[in-house]
């Protein structure tokens, strides 16, 4: 599952426009253009169609996090990890101020039932032992529910 694939699924949960993006990127500073952003959203057989890379796409999620929740005053240190499904889920979590309780119900919403213990382990540090990988259909799912 691509990036790209990843964030139009958002775009239409979630009712985003091309506008939102631009603004999410703007917001932590990253220099696109509405071009960038369209050449994003593509389709991949376009010939104008741009692969969105990890950090781009996490860039977004950022600067999502500041567009539906405002700037943080807390000091982020700048630190290298790995980019996965479980990272887009958290920083869903965090953009759309979801609970626990929130998240079960996005899930029953695609007939999937989970548990609050279930869904703690996919918010674990990796390597703890009840750390739980986010599969690709998991995350589907997830912003499938979000309708």
């Amino acid at each position: 599952m691509t990036n790209n694939y990843i964030l139009t699924s958002i775009m239409a949960s979630l009712k985003l426009n091309k506008v939102d993006i631009l603004k999410s990127y703007k917001l932590v500073d990253k220099k696109i253009t509405q071009d960038d952003v369209d050449d994003i959203l593509r389709e991949p057989n376009d010939e104008k169609f741009i692969l969105l890379s990890d950090e781009g796409f996490e860039l977004f999620l950022n600067g999502f996090i500041v567009y539906k929740r405002g700037p943080s005053d807390k000091k982020t240190k700048k630190q290298k990890i790995y980019f996965s499904n479980n990272i887009i889920l958290k920083k869903l979590k965090i953009a759309l101020d979801l609970k626990d309780e929130d998240i079960i119900e996005i899930f029953k919403n695609d007939s999937l039932d989970i548990t609050k213990s279930q869904l703690s382990a996919y918010f674990r540090r990796d390597g703890h032992i009840n750390y739980r990988k986010c599969s690709d259909s998991l995350l589907k799912r997830f912003i499938k529910g979000m309708n």
